[in-house]
């Protein structure tokens, strides 16, 4: 810094703001400038402990300046509140900028701050009042909004207009931070809807619609007066305000139809503004004011739209394609008649509008537009120059957008399926890079080699294109899993199925995801099936060693997926590698010339009936619910039932039944039926016991049965080879035993006995779905124009079809993620949280007032109970013969302790007081007590 600076730098911070941004300004770098702003600010420190209010306001100004630059001034709080407190208005005003800058919910001195503004909201001087409102508005919190709702309310009926409007203003703030305060003062804020000035309106009805849009509700009873406004003002910005409101209370009272038409319908017809006409038309779709029956209204709401887009401005091009995306739901017709507007939208340089046509032009898609508007979407893809980056949620939009027209309606649009192939071979090369959406494609070529079998050998034949493609496995590998599905099942249609199985098994391993090798895996048999297996090819020495070489190429492929960590993958590989071996041993067993022209019987019997007998036709989801249950089937009960001992069975078998298993265990195989037949002999001798005897010995002692009984389970827990009994299963086998022992020992007294189980009495309850499913019309029929070679395979399914529908690509493409996803929620700028009135009713019952009722009887109880505890203890004192001045001394405490407690209904409680009373009442029972011994002594 040159000396002149430094001359000038000594005085500079005591005059004024601009010689602050002049000295900053004078910095040539940026050492220079941290330097002198912290030199700044430790000379503002100085100033605002000065008495001179003046110098004061000053350094506050010049701190708050220095606040928007990212330095901090929250250490100047206190300060910023004493220059708020001035009583001159410039320096009131510096301190309120400075607190709207500087405070925040978690800064201390804003209960400092409650009596200053109320001092300032009931000030004389109109100026003071909107400075407290504007102020109050930046640093409102949930205190200072209980504090000075009052306040504010008293303000909203100031004589002044420049007040009332900004009173009104202020309280939505105050609403957000003290929602109960919306039910004090809503008569107010209704009164304010008729006020004679026209800002204090419009600030109302701003208020009011903000409001509506958390609860629209609470505010259907200003329906006539938001009427009233709506056809007697000319001010737009208000109209606009209103008629949002009327888009968010029309569909919570449908009579508002009838009422709301005619005037929009006029303000639409007659209006200029294009931010007038847009709203109205939004309140028409929005607020469920336009059915399908209404096409004349309808017309004119697209007639008016499509001037939005003959404007240059870009942003009624994109509010006119959000109204159509409404308004096509209900009338696309209507919408198509302006497809030449919508497709033009699509080359527009502004992405959001391209995303906005992408999203319109799927409705307007038939026979005859197919071919073009894919064409369109495509090129989309496509950037036009190398510097044009596209984001990768729009491509992936325009992929999905593409597949859902064409599979819509399960491909009734789609008239030459090859050119579809072909369209799902570029998307693949055009999409490469795209993460996910190579998945959808491939299963989209997947469904198609399935369903069309009139184009399955094209299909074929693009799936191998892709596997023998080394760019798609590194560009996009996700397509691999479906196309090499495809191979693998239609190996009958491959040109060269050769080279597929070298492209398949030269793969390294780990290269693709592992879903794609297990399904190369069981691809590779299908096709060496076909490959080695054909008869078209007689089997000769040279084709031996070929078909070994592949053989042998396999063994060695499958070798290395075999130690893989995915399960699949390695049981697969596992499984197929032990047959290619012996496939190789059969190989190599033939003779070296062309005597022997057979193939081996595991290439031509064994393989070929693995994969080539049944063709894999598309099944319908809800067919596995259609199969019916058989008879005798219970799902819950189990296959095996362990066998179930009673606890009260005879010691003495169970001992057996140990031993017998013991020698199981340690016998060898040739002792197993000598232990057997010993099992036998004494379960025969304990038979023909039992059988003498009746029960078991009673003089057994208990203690030794109980210990016996705690070994043998302690054994059986140790014992890896017994299976113990689930807590399940022993539970079933009581519950049955005891229902058993119930129905043996219900006799004549059961009152259950004659009735008899009358299912027919139970009513059925009808559920009428017609209402829910979707209507089947016969229009898609007829407007299908496919040629008659084209035959789409159906679902099978089970029993009535009609029954159960299979499942549409609608369905699929509906079930398809959205490239937008869902919207988060981001905090807003502003830092404005609605969230509190969301569910806040002014039907419901106030809530204090309802607290305080429930206190008030809490201290009637309270009270009631006390009242009869003392009468209990005189009635008690009297029964007792206590001598005629004790019972008055006890009187005079029970009167005592009453009028205190009629003195703390009006008091605070206080514990220690409470304590007291309860000593009193606890030394005048001792009392009576000893009198009572007195007396008896």
């Amino acid at each position: 810094m040159s000396t002149q600076l430094k001359k000038a730098a000594a005085p500079l911070f005591k005059k004024s703001l601009h010689d602050l941004i002049r000295g900053i300004r004078a910095c040539n770098d940026n050492e220079a400038t941290d330097k002198f702003i912290r030199s700044a600010i430790s000379e503002c420190r100085q100033e605002v402990l000065s008495q001179d209010m003046d110098v004061k306001s000053m350094a506050v100004l010049k701190l708050a300046y220095l606040q928007m630059h990212g330095h901090d001034m929250t250490w100047a709080s206190f300060n910023v509140l004493e220059v708020m407190s001035s009583s001159k208005f410039a320096q009131k005003r510096i301190g309120y900028l400075a607190a709207m800058q500087s405070f925040g919910a978690d800064t201390d001195v804003l209960m400092l701050a409650t009596n200053m503004l109320k001092k300032d909201l009931a000030s004389s001087n109109h100026l003071d009042v909107a400075l407290a409102i504007s102020g109050l508005s930046n640093i409102v919190s949930p205190s200072l909004a209980r504090d000075l709702a009052e306040d504010l309310l008293k303000m909203m009926n100031h004589s002044k207009p420049y007040v009332r409007k900004k009173a009104v203003l202020v309280m939505y703030k105050i609403f957000l931070q003290y929602p109960e305060a919306l039910r004090t003062s809503f008569p107010r804020l209704r009164e304010k809807l008729e006020d004679p000035e026209i800002a204090v309106v419009s600030a109302t009805v701003n208020v009011i619609c903000e409001l509506a849009k958390k609860h629209p509700k609470n505010y259907l009873p200003l329906a006539p007066q938001l009427f009233n406004i709506l056809t007697t003002s000319s001010n737009n910005w208000m109209l606009i305000k209103i008629i949002k409101l009327f888009a968010s209370l029309a569909p919570i009272e449908p009579r508002l139809k009838a009422k709301l038409i005619p005037p929009i319908t006029n303000i639409i017809q007659t209006t200029t503004a294009m931010s007038l006409l847009y709203e109205c038309i939004n309140c028409i779709v929005s607020g469920g004011m336009l059915s399908k029956d209404d096409e004349q209204l309808a017309t004119m709401c697209v007639g008016k739209l499509r001037i939005f887009f003959e404007e240059t401005d870009q942003n009624l091009k994109f509010v006119g394609l959000l109204a159509y995306n409404k308004i096509v739901l209900t009338h696309p017709l209507l919408v198509a008649q302006n497809a030449d507007v919508i497709m033009d939208c699509m080359d527009d340089p502004d992405l959001s509008i391209r995303e906005r046509a992408v999203e319109l032009v799927v409705y307007l898609v038939n026979t005859d537009t197919l071919f073009e508007v894919v064409k369109r979407l495509m090129l989309q893809l496509i950037p036009q120059t190398r510097d044009q980056v596209l984001p990768e949620h729009y491509r992936i939009e325009v992929v999905r957008r593409i597949l859902n027209m064409c599979s819509k309606d399960t491909y009734a649009n789609v008239t030459n399926f090859e050119w579809y192939v072909a369209v799902l071979v570029d998307l693949a090369k055009i999409t490469e890079g795209v993460k996910d959406i190579g998945a959808e494609i491939g299963a989209e070529l997947q469904n198609v080699a399935v369903r069309v079998r009139s184009v399955r050998d094209n299909a074929v034949g693009a799936a191998a294109r892709m596997v023998t493609d080394k760019d798609v496995m590194i560009k996009n590998p996700r397509v691999l899993k479906y196309a090499g599905w495809v191979v693998g099942e239609y190996a009958l249609y491959l040109d060269n199925p050769e080279s597929i199985l070298d492209a398949m098994s030269s793969i390294k391993p780990q290269t693709l995801s592992h879903d794609t090798e297990a399904v190369y895996i069981q691809a590779i048999p299908k096709i060496y099936s076909q490959y080695a297996g054909t008869d078209r090819i007689p089997w000769t020495y040279s084709r031996a060693q070929e078909v070994l070489r592949l053989t042998e190429n396999i063994v060695v492929y499958l070798e290395k997926c075999s130690t893989s960590m995915d399960i699949e993958v390695q049981e697969r590989s596992v499984e197929f590698l032990e047959l290619f071996r012996l496939i190789a041993l059969a190989i190599k067993d033939r003779p070296n010339d062309d005597s022997d022209l057979t193939s081996p019987a595991l290439i031509s019997q064994v393989m070929t009936s693995m994969f080539n007998i049944w063709e894999l036709n598309p099944v319908s989801a809800k067919a596995q619910k259609r199969i019916p249950v058989p008879e005798g089937l219970d799902l819950d009960e189990e296959f095996n039932q362990p066998a179930v001992y009673s606890e009260s069975e005879d010691e003495e078998e169970t001992l057996l039944r140990e031993l017998v298993m013991k020698q199981q265990e340690q016998n060898s195989a040739k002792n197993v039926n000598s232990a057997a037949a010993s099992v036998s002999v004494k379960a025969k001798s304990k038979k023909s016991r039992t059988t003498r005897s009746g029960t078991p010995s009673e003089s057994e002692d208990e203690e030794e049965m109980e210990r016996r009984r705690q070994e043998r389970r302690r054994r059986q827990a140790e014992d890896p080879f017994y299976i113990l009994e689930s807590d399940k299963v022993v539970s079933k086998s009581r519950k049955s035993r005891r229902n058993s022992s119930a129905s043996e020992l219900s006799g004549p007294d059961d009152p259950m006995k004659n009735e008899k189980l009358d299912i027919d009495s139970i009513p059925i309850m009808k559920l009428e779905i017609a209402s829910i499913a979707a209507p089947v019309t016969k229009k898609k029929a007829k407007r299908r124009n496919q040629p008659a070679h084209v035959d789409i395979a159906k679902e099978e399914t089970f029993g009535d079809d009609e029954a159960v529908s299979g499942v549409d690509v609608d369905e699929i493409a509906q079930r398809r993620p959205s490239a937008r996803g869902a919207s988060t929620q981001k905090k807003s700028i502003l830092r404005v949280d609605a969230r509190g009135l969301e569910n806040y009713d002014l039907d419901s019952p106030d809530e204090d007032e309802a607290d305080k009722q429930e206190v008030e009887r809490f201290k009637a109880e309270i009270l009631e109970a006390r009242q009869k505890a003392a009468k209990a203890a005189e009635e008690e004192v009297m029964a007792t013969h206590i001598v005629v001045k004790k019972k008055k001394k006890k009187a005079k405490v029970v009167k005592k302790v009453k009028k205190r407690e009629e003195t703390d209904e009006t008091k605070p409680k206080k514990e220690p007081a409470e304590k007291k009373e309860e000593n009193i009442e606890e030394k005048a029972d001792e009392n009576g007590e000893k009198n009572v011994e007195a007396q008896e002594a």
